[in-house]
């Protein structure tokens, strides 16, 4: 698992997807400006403009991780552009199906600092296509 984030973050996509069920999952609450369920190899790889372009990701910090039989928990915390330097806490629960991971589903702590950075970058966006407009 941690190897899966360490390759994520450092965008070796290819080697991080090695670790995934070919029918791996991860679903973001419906309230979260990227919500949805995100499946297969690929999943990472669709999700992690889409979270960068709605609330631009200024740090991502694993603090640590809790492992049972078949899943394991990892405490992240995420400082926001814009948001200031206080960390927001989420907890992903990861199951795995063998060697590889099958499904991750994080839990927001509070979910309000994703959705204010949502707003600022649609409206930051908004102004710069009207500048552009003009």
């Amino acid at each position: 698992m941690k190897k899966h984030y360490s390759l994520n973050k450092a965008g070796d996509f290819d080697e991080a997807q090695k670790l995934l069920t070919d029918d791996f999952s991860i679903t973001i609450p419906d309230y979260m400006p990227f919500a949805g369920v995100y499946r297969g190899k690929n999943a990472f790889v669709e999700l992690i403009p889409i979270v960068a372009k709605s609330v631009s990701v200024k740090t991502l910090t694993y603090v640590a991780t809790t492992v049972g039989d078949d899943h394991a928990v990892e405490l992240v915390e995420f400082t926001l552009e814009g948001g200031g330097d206080t960390p927001v806490e989420v907890a992903e629960v990861v199951w795995f199906r063998g060697e590889q991971i099958s499904e991750i589903r994080p839990f927001y702590f509070d979910p309000a600092p994703f959705i204010e950075a949502a707003a600022r970058n649609a409206a930051k966006a908004a102004a710069e296509n009207a500048v552009a407009s003009n």
